[in-house]
């Protein structure tokens, strides 16, 4: 899987309150996703080949474009609403493509790429909020493990333009067990 940044940001999606999990709504519902803090505008690239199911309206001003890439469902969160030309739904979108752009959230003079994972086998709308505590669909993945293993597009460094942030592989069960490879 491809980095959907082609840059790890600075602050951590593993610590609070940017991580999977961390409180929301004074701990009334729990993050459906990990927030890569990034400038208004930056691009944002499809993680692996797929089809756009949906580009809509999301939150506090901005939008999502939900991308079924085969093996999981991914919601690229909080994205402008000038959604490049050809990332519509039913159109296929190649891995490393821009899909979207970091958008700016009205109220909180904040910009972000909230990205949340889905193994795709669940049926509905991606927001429940019955289903508590995410109030997402019953199929919502932790993304942390998929972004620590996911390669980054430094713009052609290494092989085909990517350099591995960690390395991983699926097992038979298709769970991802990452593991940190040094790099000198």
């Amino acid at each position: 899987m491809l980095f959907p940044l082609k840059f790890k940001p600075k602050e951590s999606y593993h610590e609070a309150p940017r991580n999977f999990g961390a409180r929301r709504d004074h701990g009334n519902r729990k993050h459906a996703g990990c927030d890569l803090y990034a400038a208004v505008e930056t691009p944002i690239m499809a993680v692996e080949d797929g089809v756009v199911l949906e580009a809509a309206p999301f939150y506090l001003g901005s939008w999502a474009v939900v991308v079924d890439h085969t093996s999981f469902v991914v919601r690229y969160g909080e994205v402008s609403k000038n959604i490049p030309s050809g990332v519509r739904p039913g159109q296929k979108v190649l891995r490393g493509q821009i899909i979207a752009h970091v958008g700016h959230l009205a109220k909180i003079n904040m910009s972000m790429l909230h990205f949340e994972m889905y193994q795709g086998t669940g049926t509905g709308p991606l927001t429940n909020v019955r289903n508590r505590p995410y109030m997402r669909r019953s199929d919502l993945l932790d993304p942390t493990p998929y972004l620590d293993a996911a390669t980054l597009d430094a713009g052609g460094l290494g092989a085909m333009g990517e350099t591995p942030l960690f390395a991983g592989f699926r097992d038979g069960s298709n769970q991802l067990r990452p593991w940190v490879v040094p790099f000198f």
